[in-house]
């Protein structure tokens, strides 16, 4: 009798509790969804009202999708302990603990535009005082008020159940079916969308937490409407990139302009001296220089990659073995541009790779013996294609072939010479007054010592650009500038693109770029953040360590810095 009394005692514990549980959720769930409207208010614009009806619908179907996912998992099965007191102890700590995650996810959204995962999690867990570059002081009054609203919520669905027998309440079936109906809604507009390239509303795709919508890809292969050729892939496609990231626009300048840009690699910024360099020290002077201009690698090839393309060397392989067009490539070939690029002293591989790396066709680069003859070559060109629109680039080497730091000493006075009269030939050709000349440097001097991880000493190299418009005549700019700034800045000021330069780089134009917190780059297995002082290193371990030409000292993660380095390396993978 005992036995079969407990029995039915656990059974009319467990369906109070289920029913309980059922009006627990609905309010937790209308809660979640005011929560919510934070994705709503931060989200990319939405310029068109079926995008902006979009973003609504998902909305409350994603935001009472995860409430009824949450009470599926955790709250139903407990249900079962049969004990109706502790089942609602332990479900209003669980509703606590669950909208102080969905409130730090809304913090990270709003702050960084991403959301939880495991990697932002074991930085959370690793850096313990929340000292990451994000204020979380909201959470000491966001919990109180959490915790005041659960027990209400508790309150409330305990009276609840002594109601429901004496009369029916249809406002939470309404809202539920509601909810259910922006769900579906919600993933049947994002099906159309992918299926007409309708970005508008794909761009929103990554606003909710958890939020993986069903694309026509993925519902055609789902019901055997196309072959699911996923599985084919060797990781080298093209489809697994998106670049660019909008249609590319521009704007044809009034005036016409050439560029030409001259990489004198092994030259380090340390080399400038009046004695040495009295050209470019002169060139500097004169002229718009960026004295904090730094190299993102410590590789020739992947540092003309970055300022090919403006982009990681993440992104090399599958660029050159696809053939991959730079955006101020692809938009001189439309405006008719003269593209050739004249390197010296690499051999026949080596100039194959350096193709590859700019993207430029073998008959348009020309391999020289020395720089001599290059910059010569060079000049008669310019010369002879006056009249022509033009993009001409030069890599010269001879400073990566010296044996002793004294012997690039003498060689880098004798080029300063020699880069002095190839200015002086181009002021006499005439073509100075439309042409934007960028001086830099692809590989820093090798006789220069440092960090062993990253030697900024070394890394730092001369970035001077003379252009006849400029009115930063003889000014020299603090700002941090590097390699990937240099396609942005040619695709602006020479072609007059329009996009923003997030759609096709990392970098920006250095002329309208007012100041920035750090460079982010790779070495290895290493993130590094290159900032005015030091360079901040995150290690795969997880260690961080912040170097200087004189230490080497652990330092606490930036949790801010570290996702949006990773968001930008990241931007165009799928």
């Amino acid at each position: 009798m005992t036995k079969l009394q407990n029995k039915f005692l656990m059974k009319e514990q467990t369906i109070r509790s289920t029913t309980w549980g059922h009006h627990f959720i609905f309010l937790n769930c209308l809660l979640a969804i005011l929560t919510g409207f934070t994705y709503v208010y931060c989200s990319p614009g939405t310029e068109s009202f079926i995008s902006f009806s979009y973003l609504l619908v998902t909305w409350l179907g994603q935001i009472s999708f995860l409430s009824f996912l949450a009470f599926l998992i955790f709250f139903f099965p407990l249900t079962f302990i049969g004990n109706f007191k502790v089942y609602r102890i332990i479900s209003i700590i669980a509703a606590v603990l669950l909208h102080c995650l969905l409130l730090v996810d809304a913090k990270l959204f709003l702050s960084l535009k991403v959301h939880l995962s495991w990697s932002v999690v074991s930085l959370m867990i690793r850096d313990l005082t929340f000292n990451t570059g994000l204020n979380f002081n909201f959470m000491y009054i966001a919990i109180p008020l959490v915790i005041f609203l659960e027990l209400i919520f508790a309150r409330l669905a305990t009276r609840e159940i002594y109601k429901s027998e004496v009369r029916n309440n249809y406002f939470p079936a309404i809202v539920m079916t509601l909810v259910t109906a922006c769900f579906i809604t919600s993933h049947g507009i994002y099906i159309w969308a992918d299926a007409a390239n309708y970005e508008k509303i794909t761009n929103l795709r990554s606003v909710f937490p958890a939020h993986y919508p069903m694309t026509a890809k993925s519902f055609l292969t789902t019901h055997g409407w196309i072959e699911n050729i996923t599985a084919k892939t060797d990781g080298t496609s093209t489809s697994n990139i998106a670049y660019p990231l909008t249609e590319i626009k521009f704007e044809e300048k009034d005036i016409q302009k050439n560029v030409i840009t001259i990489f004198v690699n092994g030259l380090s910024y340390s080399d400038l001296d009046a004695d040495t360099t009295p050209n470019l020290i002169k060139l500097k002077m004169d002229n718009l220089s960026f004295e904090n201009h730094f190299l993102p690698y410590d590789d020739l090839y992947n540092n003309l990659f970055a300022s090919w393309f403006g982009l990681p060397i993440q992104y090399e392989q599958i660029f050159t073995s696809h053939s991959v067009e730079n955006i101020s490539n692809d938009v001189m070939q439309k405006e008719e541009y003269l593209i050739r690029g004249f390197t010296s002293a690499i051999n026949g591989s080596e100039g194959s790779k350096l193709s590859k790396m700019t993207g430029m066709k073998n008959n348009k680069l020309k391999n020289l013996s020395s720089d001599t003859v290059l910059l010569n070559e060079a000049a008669d060109f310019i010369g002879k294609n006056a009249e022509h629109r033009m993009a001409v680039t030069l890599s010269l080497n001879s400073l990566l072939n010296m044996n002793s730091a004294e012997s690039h000493k003498r060689h880098l006075k004798l080029l300063d010479s020699q880069l002095g009269k190839f200015i002086s030939r181009l002021e006499e050709i005439g073509i100075t007054d439309r042409t934007m000349v960028i001086i830099s440097s692809s590989l820093g001097n090798k006789f220069i010592g440092g960090a062993s991880v990253y030697s900024k000493k070394k890394q730092r190299v001369p970035f001077i650009i003379i252009n006849p418009d400029s009115e930063n005549k003889g000014v020299s700019k603090k700002i941090l500038t590097s390699s990937f700034d240099i396609n942005p800045t040619i695709a602006v000021e020479i072609l007059g693109v329009t996009t923003p330069c997030v759609n096709y780089g990392i970098g920006d134009n250095v002329l309208a770029l007012e100041q920035r917190d750090y460079i982010p780059t790779t070495q290895g297995n290493n993130l590094l953040l290159i900032s005015q002082d030091a360079v901040t290193i995150y290690k795969r371990n997880g260690k961080v360590v912040t170097t200087t030409e004189e230490e080497i000292r652990p330092a606490r993660a930036n949790l801010e810095n570290l996702i949006r380095a990773m968001r930008d390396f990241n931007r165009f993978k799928k």
